[in-house]
C-alpha cells in the first residue's frame, strides 16, 4: 500500500471542490442557464467540479487500488506528490483565470496538464508492472490513455480556441474532449473500480460473464468512433457512436440482475449506487435523444446532458465507492492489528463515520439531481439554485464526514485503543 497521505491529500482536495462547486450553484445558479462555451463562469463551475471533484477522487483512489490489486509497490510516491501539487495549483490558477477574465487561461490549463501527465506517469510505471491483470487492471489502463489523450487535446483547445488551426470545428473537439473526460477517463475508470467494489458487478466478473466484456469493448469502441468523428470527420455518424455507447452501459447495468433476486439490504452504498444507474439512464436518453435529433441540439438541452452526467451518474457513483475507501484506509493505518496488548477495544470502520448523514448526503443528491436537470433544460434559474441548495448540504455533510475519518489519524479517538509501537 502506499503512504497513507498520498490517497487521502487527494480525498481532502477533492471534497474542499465539490463544496465550491455547490457553493457556486447555489449562489449565482442562474448564470448557468443557457450557458456555452464561452461563459467564462459556467466553463470554470464546470472544470472545479471535473478537475477538483472528480479526477482528484479518481487519482487518489487509484494511488490505493493500482498498487494493491497488482500486488505491486506504487512507483516513485514523491513523483506524485508533486506531479499533485502541480495539478492542484495549475486546476486552481486555471478555474481563476476563467473566472476573472485572463486572456491566456491556456498557461494554467498547461501547468494542471502537466501536473496530470506527472501523476499519469507514476501511475502508468505502478499499473505496467501489476502481477494481477484482470478486467478492472484492463479498465484502468484504457482510462490512463483517455486521461492522456484528455489532457493533450484540451490544452491544444485552449491555445486553439480563437485561431482554429488545429480544430477546424470548434463544437466537435468540445463534444470529443467533453466524451473523452466523462466516458474515457471518469466513467471507464470508475466501473472498472466497481469490478472491485460493486458486490454484485464482482460477482458477475468471477462467474466469467459476458456483461463485462461487452461492455468494455462496446464503450471504448463508440467513444473512439466518436472522438475521431467529432475532430476530424465532421460528426456524419454521431447516432451510431451513440447507440454504441449506450449498449455499453446497458450491458454494464445487466450485472446489477442479482439484485431483481431479493435479499440485498439497501445500505448508503448500495443506494448511491442505484441512485447512479438511475441518473445513468437519464443521461444515456439525453444522449441518444441529441444524437438521433429528437431533442434540438442547443444549450439548454446540453447543460441538462452534462449534469445529469456529472452530478446524476458519476457523483453518486463515486460516493458509493470513497465511503467505502477512506474509512477503510484510515482504520487500516491507524487501528489494524500490529501489537495489540489485551483487553483491547478497537472500532469497527463504520464507526468511523456517521451513517446518518451519509443518509442525509444521499437524500440531498437525489433532490438535486432532478431538480438541476429540470432547471437547465427549462431554464428556470430559480430551479437550478435550489438544486445547488441540496448539492451544498449533500457536500457539507460528505466533507463533515470525510473530516470525521481523517481526524483519526491526526488524533486518534479516545474511545478506542491503539495498537502499540514496534
Amino acid at each position: 500500500a502506499p503512504p497513507l497521505w498520498l490517497p487521502l491529500r487527494h480525498f481532502a482536495l477533492a471534497a474542499a471542490a465539490f463544496l465550491v462547486f455547490a457553493v457556486g450553484v447555489a449562489w449565482r445558479g442562474g448564470n448557468l442557464v443557457g450557458f456555452d462555451v464561452d461563459a467564462r463562469f459556467a466553463l470554470g463551475l464546470v472544470h472545479v467540479l471535473t478537475l477538483g471533484w472528480i479526477a482528484q477522487t479518481i487519482l487518489g483512489a487509484w494511488c490505493q487500488m493500482m498498487p494493491t490489486h497488482g500486488e505491486v509497490p506504487l512507483a516513485f510516491p514523491r513523483v506524485a506528490t508533486a506531479g499533485w501539487w502541480l495539478f492542484a495549483a495549475g486546476a486552481a490558477a486555471y478555474a481563476g483565470a476563467l473566472w476573472i477574465g485572463v486572456e491566456r487561461y491556456w498557461i494554467a490549463a498547461l501547468a494542471a496538464a502537466g501536473g496530470a501527465a506527472v501523476e499519469l506517469f507514476v501511475l502508468a510505471a505502478t499499473h505496467v508492472r501489476a502481477r494481477k491483470r484482470g478486467a478492472t487492471w484492463m479498465h484502468f489502463a484504457a482510462a490512463l490513455v483517455w486521461l492522456g489523450a484528455l489532457a493533450a487535446v484540451g490544452v491544444l483547445m485552449a491555445y486553439d480556441r480563437h485561431r482554429g488551426l488545429v480544430f477546424r470545428d470548434p463544437e466537435g473537439g468540445l463534444i470529443a474532449h467533453a466524451h473523452m473526460a466523462l466516458i474515457g477517463f471518469v466513467a471507464t475508470a470508475v466501473y472498472g473500480a466497481g469490478q472491485r467494489l460493486i458486490p454484485w458487478v464482482a460477482l458477475s466478473r468471477i462467474r466469467a460473464r459476458w456483461e463485462g466484456r461487452a461492455s468494455f469493448a462496446l464503450t471504448q469502441l463508440g467513444l473512439m468512433g466518436l472522438t475521431l468523428d467529432s475532430l476530424f470527420f465532421g460528426r456524419h455518424l454521431m447516432p451510431l457512436w451513440a447507440c454504441l455507447i449506450a449498449a455499453g452501459f446497458l450491458a454494464y447495468a445487466l450485472q446489477l440482475r442479482p439484485l431483481l433476486s431479493g435479499g440485498a439490504k439497501l445500505d448508503p452504498s448500495l443506494a448511491f449506487t442505484l441512485l447512479s444507474f438511475a441518473g445513468g439512464l437519464s443521461w444515456v436518453g439525453l444522449g441518444l435523444g441529441l444524437a438521433f435529433g429528437l431533442f434540438a441540439d442547443v444549450s439548454p438541452a446540453r447543460g441538462a446532458y452534462v449534469w445529469t452526467a456529472l452530478v446524476g451518474c458519476i457523483t453518486p457513483m463515486i460516493l458509493a465507492q470513497v465511503h467505502k475507501i477512506a474509512p477503510f484506509l484510515v482504520w487500516l493505518h491507524v487501528y489494524s492489528p500490529r501489537q495489540w496488548t489485551p483487553p483491547v477495544r478497537v472500532p469497527k470502520i463504520d464507526d468511523l463515520t456517521s451513517r446518518g448523514l451519509i443518509w442525509a448526503e444521499f437524500f440531498a443528491l437525489a433532490a438535486a439531481v432532478p431538480l438541476g436537470a429540470a432547471g437547465l433544460w427549462a431554464e428556470r434559474g430559480e430551479l437550478v439554485r435550489a438544486a445547488g441548495v441540496c448539492l451544498l448540504a449533500s457536500a457539507a455533510c460528505y466533507a463533515w464526514n470525510l473530516g470525521s475519518a481523517l481526524r483519526h489519524v491526526a488524533l486518534p479517538d479516545g474511545r478506542w485503543d491503539l495498537p502499540a509501537a514496534h
